[in-house]
């Protein structure tokens, strides 16, 4: 664990001080996790880009909340004001990652603002906040679970003593990922446990959009979903200046939703970041000057199963994974998060099997 001499120093000072009188102790502890840190008691909101946006490589990636990672690394990123060097990878394997990149000090004792890390048997694991801790030891963390809406956000509770601090039975507690430098426990209000779940995020009643069906070009990288609406699976990215069609629109989750055929797929994008171009797909070859005259398909990044991100989905990216999973290459963040094909959250042999009878089928 990295340590500098200063901050031994610094340690052993406040030591010697709390040796000597308690009456300080607690103002102590109220500062040292910085004056900065605000705890999260409640889910982040839709506007908020540290979660819902290309800031956060989970969202970026098809796999947003509700989501622990994509839930822990948007809270890092909001809580450093920067882009934190965590993992990509499924929650078991962010304890590990950073131990070896040693972007960020580990250990077994809590401090506020730290990433609780857990792994599973079998692959997988999860990851949750340190919001607060109080005079007593009674800590509040924040999480999300993967593809469960009743639990897009909530709380948990545990001690400063406890072996497992909030996590299931089965699950194996390998330490914390502390964000914040030497933070020690801060006294706080204890937040009530919400009465209700957290339930996937309201749509509008009336879903007519206000956009028309016709021609449009992307003005931004745009998660290509299964569903009109945020809460359904991205498959990947349709690229900046492609030219879609949109077949029908509709209104949900806060955007207006375009209907578009790609690879004889059919999938919705946000039509907030494209620009209309013409009624008619004929009429394209007239538009202003800086809309491509040609309808060339629109290429998916990050697409699923697309190990070497080249748009489509191949035998080559069939045996990139099972090159992996027999040790004989490595990959990197990126497609170890397309690796899971079956969107199951683990990479396994079973990924390679499902990706190899979609190909049977083209």
């Amino acid at each position: 664990m990295k340590r500098n001499l200063i901050k031994k120093i610094s340690a052993a000072f406040a030591t010697t001080a709390i040796l000597f009188t308690t009456v300080f102790s607690v103002s102590i502890f109220a500062n040292a996790a910085g004056t900065n840190f605000t705890p999260r008691f409640s889910s982040p909101d839709s506007g908020n880009s540290y979660y819902f946006s290309d800031k956060n490589v989970f969202y970026a990636s098809g796999y947003g909340m509700p989501n622990c990672t994509a839930y822990a690394y948007g809270r890092a990123y909001e809580i450093l004001g920067y882009e934190p060097d965590l993992s990509w990878a499924s929650a078991g394997q962010w304890y590990d990652y950073n131990r070896y990149s040693g972007a960020f000090d580990y250990g077994k004792t809590p401090r506020v603002g730290a990433i609780a890390c857990w792994s599973y048997s079998g692959g997988g694991g999860h990851v949750a906040v340190v919001e607060s801790i109080d005079s007593n030891g009674n800590m509040i963390l924040s999480n999300s679970a993967w593809n469960r809406y009743d639990l897009f956000f909530y709380l948990t509770y545990a001690h400063t003593s406890d072996a497992n601090p909030g996590g299931n039975s089965w699950w194996n507690f390998e330490g914390y990922i502390y964000l914040l430098d030497d933070a020690a426990p801060q006294p706080t209000t204890k937040a009530t446990q919400p009465t209700t779940k957290a339930t996937q995020p309201a749509t509008t009643v009336d879903h007519t959009s206000s956009y028309k069906t016709g021609v449009y070009q992307t003005t931004g990288s745009l998660n290509f979903r299964t569903g009109a609406g945020t809460n359904f699976t991205s498959t990947g990215y349709i690229d900046v200046n492609q030219t879609i069609v949109v077949t029908q629109t509709y209104f949900a989750s806060g955007y207006n939703w375009g209907k578009t055929t790609y690879n004889g797929t059919t999938g919705w994008v946000a039509l907030e970041y494209t620009k209309y171009v013409a009624e008619k797909i004929e009429d394209v070859t007239t538009a202003p000057a800086t809309v491509p005259a040609t309808t060339q398909a629109p290429k998916i990044r990050n697409l699923r199963g697309d190990l070497n991100n080249d748009g489509t989905l191949t035998i080559s990216d069939a045996t990139l994974m099972q090159q992996y999973l027999a040790r004989m290459i490595e990959l990197n963040n990126t497609q170890l998060k397309l690796f899971d094909f079956d969107g199951n959250g683990k990479n396994t042999i079973d990924d390679v099997t499902s990706l190899q009878r979609y190909l049977l089928t083209k």
